[in-house]
């Protein structure tokens, strides 16, 4: 009988400790900046770059509406 409740309530706290966190919204907004001589653009999250490189519109759209999806920034 002990045996059995205790296996019940391992169990039982396993299970509602696997549970997932509620997913809260990021307020980071994603934007872009044009490069000043050329149709290439810069993903920024918050007026911070990402990284170093400059993307073609489509492509940093792209990555803009990843990021969004990935919950890192909202898309703009």
């Amino acid at each position: 009988m002990i045996y059995k409740t205790l296996t019940f309530l391992t169990i039982t706290l396993f299970i509602t400790s696997c549970g997932s966190a509620k997913i809260i919204p990021t307020t980071d907004t994603c934007s872009l900046e044009k490069h000043w001589e050329d149709s290439l653009y810069q993903v920024k999250i918050n007026g911070k770059k990402i990284n170093s490189h400059w993307y073609l519109k489509e492509d940093a759209l792209d990555i803009t509406k990843q990021l969004a999806k990935e919950n890192k920034c909202m898309s703009h």
